[in-house]
């Protein structure tokens, strides 16, 4: 049996290798990629209010085999759209969230009575491997913009991944869902009993891997459960 001491060992090296990895990232950041918009190249902001104004909505509703409702704002065909969102997940630009999570609140408005309000919003858990290397959860990081604007409380800690995944973006339909099954649990069931929740991700394509999170979520009891998502691919 591991002993205490033991796991706080391995937290706080976590820990330490993570904030090493991020202050690499930011020197890194600051000196091959500065702060420009990603439309334009206006310097100053990643996404400057002219270009942010092209991004044009693509709104749907729909309902999915344990969703309640899922709603997606955006089409990851957008190209613009998909630089801030490649630059938020793959090249470590944190940043990015401001001008995503504002996008992604001001097409929630419209939406927000349809919606209602939640008990908590939950978001899209990455697997620990995968959250040290990239020094945040994308998904949180919307999660906490939503929160701030609506006053929604953000639970990160009721659901998580159980095991690592391969990327979605490659898979078929098919190979989609059977790369994520099984690949959620919740792990404070008490804290999700009767409860509607919101799960929140930047991209779904076929929405195989909301599904799962669902799945679990309603397994442990969840009432309803309502997914949100910037894009769909």
């Amino acid at each position: 049996m591991r002993r205490r001491g033991s796991d706080l060992g391995v937290m706080r090296y976590e820990l330490g290798i993570k904030d090493l990895v991020l202050n690499i990232k930011n020197l890194f950041l600051d000196i091959i990629f500065p702060i420009e918009c990603l439309g334009c190249g206006k310097e100053g902001e990643w996404l400057c209010g002219e270009c942010q104004n092209k991004i044009r909505p693509d709104s749907h509703s729909l309902r999915g085999e344990f969703l309640d409702r899922i709603f997606t704002f955006y089409s990851y065909d957008n190209e613009l759209l998909k630089k801030l969102i490649h630059g938020l997940k793959y090249k470590f630009v944190e940043e990015l969230v401001l001008p995503l999570g504002e996008i992604l609140v001001r097409e929630l408005k419209k939406v927000e009575g349809q919606i209602g309000r939640p008990d908590f919003i939950v978001p899209v858990p990455l697997h620990r491997k995968r959250l040290l290397e990239r020094g945040y959860n994308q998904s949180e990081l919307l999660s906490l913009k939503i929160s701030e604007h609506f006053g929604w409380p953000m639970e990160n800690k009721v659901l998580a991944r159980s095991r690592r995944t391969a990327s979605q973006v490659s898979l078929s339909g098919g190979a989609r869902k059977e790369n994520v099954c099984g690949a959620f649990v919740v792990i404070n069931s008490s804290k999700v009993l009767n409860k509607k929740i919101v799960l929140v991700d930047d991209v779904t394509t076929t929405g195989a891997t909301m599904e799962e999170c669902v799945k679990a979520l309603k397994q442990a009891g969840a009432r309803e459960v309502l997914g949100v998502a910037l894009t769909k691919g």
